[in-house]
């Protein structure tokens, strides 16, 4: 099989298995028989829910990668949870999936609990201020800026206990690694996380926690508290 995928991609997916061969975006394909979008292989071999394919993992992080994010994060003690809070700023019909950092405030405030920041950019407004008020750990700039797209990121949630996101890229590359991984939805979810569920059919590590009301994420974090506080039982 033959893909094709964005530059910045390539090194994450070099190692993925079920791929002969990985072009970059803008170089010449060998010749092939037949050519299909990723999101429509499931429409060409007839997937239904009993036969999703969600053996995991299936991207795998730079060993070397792995050791050197461990010897950073063994100076963070505690039970790490990696945290996202919104998506790519500017896309407006991702903006009902972000979620006011302020929410989170009550998970740092879990004895032992560390939250390890691994949103890339932040949003210009009010959040800004919460994020200086949290025990957030900020891991620096140069993430993924050198090595590649989510080259670091992989490696940091290889040493992490949990991740914690809204709906976003994040959530896809922590299923596909085979971490464990808690996903915010809004009421209107994307069609991947179907409805009236809290486990996901393609990634077996997902949890899924859905808001019971348009906006309400105070419900959603009533319950992601909850949760997290029986995971922190001895």
């Amino acid at each position: 099989m033959v893909v094709e995928c964005q530059k910045r991609l390539a090194i994450l997916l070099a190692n993925a298995p079920g791929i002969d061969q990985l072009i970059p975006e803008g170089q010449e394909p060998p010749a092939f028989d037949f050519h299909a979008p990723l999101l429509s292989l499931p429409g060409v071999f007839q997937t239904v829910l009993a036969t999703i394919p969600s053996t995991v993992p299936y991207l795998f992080a730079d060993p070397a990668l792995i050791a050197y994010w461990r010897e950073k994060l063994d100076q963070v003690p505690g039970f790490r949870i990696g945290i996202n809070w919104h998506g790519r700023v500017g896309d407006p019909h991702a903006a009902r999936r972000d979620i006011p950092l302020e929410h989170i405030l009550p998970l740092a405030q879990l004895p032992g609990v560390r939250l390890i920041s691994l949103q890339k950019s932040a949003k210009p407004n009010a959040q800004t201020d919460s994020r200086n008020q949290l025990p957030l750990v900020d891991l620096g700039d140069d993430v993924d800026r050198t090595r590649g797209a989510f080259v670091d990121t992989a490696a940091i949630m290889m040493n992490l206990d949990l991740v914690i996101s809204s709906d976003t890229s994040v959530v896809h590359l922590a299923g596909a690694l085979g971490v464990p991984v808690w996903v915010l939805l809004p009421s209107t979810p994307d069609w991947r996380w179907l409805l009236d569920r809290s486990d996901s059919p393609w990634y077996p590590t997902m949890r899924l926690f859905r808001q019971k009301a348009p906006g309400d994420w105070s419900g959603v974090f009533a319950e992601i508290h909850q949760a997290l506080a029986a995971r922190l039982e001895p």
